[in-house]
Formats: C-alpha cells, sequence, structure tokens
C-alpha cells in the first residue's frame, strides 16, 4: 500500500505544478558549491573538511560513512587547525555560521562525554533513558554547548577568531554504554544519550 501512495505522488508532482515543484526541490542541491579545504587519513579512514561558501557553512565528513571509522579527539581537532591556518588554496574565505560533524559516534571521545556526563547527572532519569524535566533535545544540546567541549573545538580555529556560540543536535539516539564507542568503563545497563547529529553554531570576531 505505501508503494502504491509513493507511485501516485511521484506521478502527481511530474504533471502540470507538480513539476515546478520537482524543479523547486532540485535547484537549492544543484546550487551547493562544496569544496575540500583539507583532507587526512584517520587510520584506516580519512577525514576531510569541506566547505559550501554559498551556504557559509563547514561540514568535517569522516569516510567512509557509517563504517566504524572512529576519530579521535586529536585527530578532528588537528583537522581542523590545519584547515583553518590554511595559506594556499582551496582555503577558508568569508564567513562561516556552522560546522556540522555529523554522527557524534564517529568521535568516540565525544560520544563518551554524552553518556558519562548524563549517566552522572541527577538530573537525567536512567531507568527511563529521558531528562527529569527538560525536553531531551535541549538536554543533550546543553551538555554539547557545555565549555568542557566548546573550549577545545574553539582552540583548534582560535587564530582565525572563531567562537563557538551555540550547538544544534538532532536524530540522537539512546541505549546502554554497549553501544557508547570504544567506552572502556562499567558496562552499566541504564540507558543514556550517545549518538546525535552535531552542529557547532559559530561566530566570528
Amino acid at each position: 500500500m505505501q508503494i502504491l501512495k509513493t507511485g501516485a505522488l511521484y506521478f502527481a508532482l511530474i504533471s502540470g505544478a507538480g513539476l515546478a515543484l520537482v524543479f523547486s526541490l532540485i535547484a537549492p542541491v544543484e546550487s551547493y558549491q562544496v569544496q575540500v579545504i583539507f583532507s587526512m587519513e584517520a587510520g584506516k579512514c580519512s577525514l576531510t573538511v569541506e566547505s559550501d561558501n554559498q551556504s557559509h557553512t563547514l561540514r568535517l565528513r569522516v569516510h567512509p560513512e557509517y563504517n566504524d571509522c572512529h576519530i579521535s579527539k586529536d585527530s578532528m581537532l588537528s583537522a581542523l587547525k590545519a584547515a583553518f591556518t590554511k595559506t594556499d588554496p582551496p582555503k577558508p574565505e568569508g564567513s562561516y555560521s556552522s560546522l556540522y560533524i555529523g554522527r557524534l559516534i564517529d568521535y568516540p571521545w565525544l560520544s563518551q562525554y554524552l553518556a558519562t556526563t548524563a549517566y552522572r547527572d541527577t538530573k537525567w532519569d536512567k531507568q527511563r533513558g529521558k531528562p527529569i524535566a527538560l525536553d531531551i533535545n535541549k538536554y543533550v544540546l546543553n551538555i554539547l554547548s557545555g565549555k568542557e567541549i566548546t573550549v577545545q573545538i574553539e582552540e583548534a580555529f582560535a587564530a582565525s577568531g572563531y567562537r563557538v556560540i551555540s550547538t544544534t543536535v538532532e536524530k540522537f539516539l539512546i541505549g546502554d554504554f554497549r553501544f557508547v564507542p570504544l567506552y572502556q568503563g562499567d558496562m552499566a545497563p541504564e540507558k543514556v544519550p550517545y549518538d546525535a547529529q552535531v552542529w557547532f553554531r559559530l561566530e566570528k570576531n
């Protein structure tokens, strides 16, 4: 039944006004101008810093995606620092509003920080796997917006005058410590947040 609905939607889109909608959806994708600023090997994987000068955004991309590519803190910060200190093209140009790092589990040090912080927090209900009062989205972004994290990120591009002003998260995952990448501590059975899609919002002085 779902396939039939999808097919009907497709034919509706390619007829009349629907065709205009298809083009309006495609056009923004084609306008992206993604450029690789810096690339490095990270174990069996690679790490690139990409820019989209039209949308004024940066992305830290792990290759291949979804393949247990565990990026260390040193590798992550080294890649960012190398990208922001480049003097030859391609290099960062203009002003960027955000840095997207993808999934948190690609960076075990960040995933572990989120999980262990929530586990020790009296405002987190470990049995139910949710915050006691706050919306879960706001709870996770509050942890990842803390100075313990943002100061380290800022150090990587401090010479360029950027600072982290906030964090945006979505599509977070909750589970026990078996799901936290490279975690070496006690495998407590309680539920904690360990993964999310993460953006660091930037401001240039």
